[in-house]
């Protein structure tokens, strides 16, 4: 089991505070569980820029130039058929493939890049135990400090305290939490 500071808001203006104070105290292992996108909270808790849109360029470059392989070797040396004169390596008659196994990849890595970046397929997550977090798609909003799948990661008996305080004037319940078994 581990350890965690929990804190629920009501508000997005003040789940972008309170993301700002606990940072501001010092910790970096904090998590917001909010139930729409909140642009600025992105930056404050330091999320970077996704990189899936490089995979997915790269995967279909790749498609595409595997397609173009496949199809000139199978044209013009494994199999070749010369019909009406047409060169065995036409590149016009490999379009459609080439753009087929473009999407296709494309397609694939950005579905295995989400799922991996997600954590995904995961079908439960600890925090999602805890009293009234399933109000979280509705209109509450929660910062984890500390985290559950990180085993270097601990709150220290002090953070309760200071979080308790700052956290306390934006109108945040905080509670120390303790969240299930860590996955092997």
């Amino acid at each position: 089991m581990r350890e965690v500071v929990v804190a629920e808001l009501d508000s997005p203006e003040r789940v972008v505070q309170a993301a700002r104070s606990v940072r501001a105290l010092g910790y970096r292992r904090v998590e917001a569980f909010v139930p729409f996108p909140i642009p600025e909270l992105d930056a404050v808790l330091g999320i970077r820029r996704t990189r899936l849109p490089y995979l997915v360029l790269l995967a279909g470059f790749a498609g595409a130039a595997l397609a173009l392989l496949i199809q000139w070797w199978t044209n013009a040396i494994d199999y070749p058929i010369n019909v009406g004169a047409r060169p065995l390596n036409s590149l016009p008659t490999d379009m459609l493939i080439v753009f087929e196994s473009t999407v296709l990849l494309s397609a694939g890595m950005a579905f295995a890049t989400v799922l991996l970046g997600s954590r995904l397929p995961r079908l439960h997550d600890p925090i999602f135990d805890l009293p009234g977090f399933e109000r979280t798609s509705l209109d509450r909003y929660w910062i984890v400090i500390g985290d559950a799948y990180d085993t270097d990661s601990t709150v220290l008996d002090e953070a309760l305290g200071l979080l308790d305080g700052e956290l306390a004037r934006l109108g945040a319940v905080v509670t120390r939490a303790r969240i299930g078994e860590q996955a092997p």
